[in-house]
C-alpha cells in the first residue's frame, strides 16, 4: 500500500526504497510509513527519524 500511495500522488520510488518497503516484515513499521506516504514530497521522506 505505501508504495502505490507514493505512486497514485506522482512521487518516484527509486529501487532502495521499494526494496526496503517490500522486505519489511514489522506491520507497525509499514504502518507509520504508510502514514507518512500520504504526506511525504519525496519517498525517502519515509524513513526520516529512522
Amino acid at each position: 500500500m505505501t508504495l502505490r500511495v507514493l505512486e497514485w500522488r506522482g512521487i518516484p520510488v527509486p529501487d532502495s526504497v521499494r526494496e526496503r518497503v517490500l522486505a519489511c516484515e514489522d506491520l507497525g513499521r509499514l504502518e507509520v510509513w504508510a502514514q507518512r506516504a500520504v504526506h511525504a514530497t519525496d519517498a525517502v521522506e519515509l524513513f526520516a527519524c529512522e
